[in-house]
């Protein structure tokens, strides 16, 4: 079975690494951030890559929606293996 790795805060800087890495060694990667239009230019990029890899709105300030993306996640791949938070240093 697939594991799925899911990135919270993720961003082109360690995010970015990581979900690359990851998704190199076969994990389905889950990047969760506030900006959707950061979250498809790194989906493109992966995605370019032949790494499988969804996107999911979510701010770490509000608990609700954390909450709300990472059962998406689970929805989505069934299930989460790895959890990296790597949220920015602007929160």
């Amino acid at each position: 079975m697939v594991k799925t790795i899911a990135i919270i805060g993720a961003g082109p800087g360690v995010g970015f690494a990581v979900a690359k890495r990851f998704g190199k060694e076969g994990y389905n990667v889950a990047l969760l951030a506030r900006s959707e239009e950061k979250l498809n230019d790194l989906v493109k990029q992966l995605e370019a890559q032949e790494i499988s890899v969804a996107s999911f709105y979510a701010d770490v300030l509000d608990r609700n929606s954390l909450k709300d993306a990472l059962v998406a996640v689970k929805k989505h791949f069934g299930s989460i293996d790895v959890i990296e938070f790597s949220p920015t240093p602007s929160m």
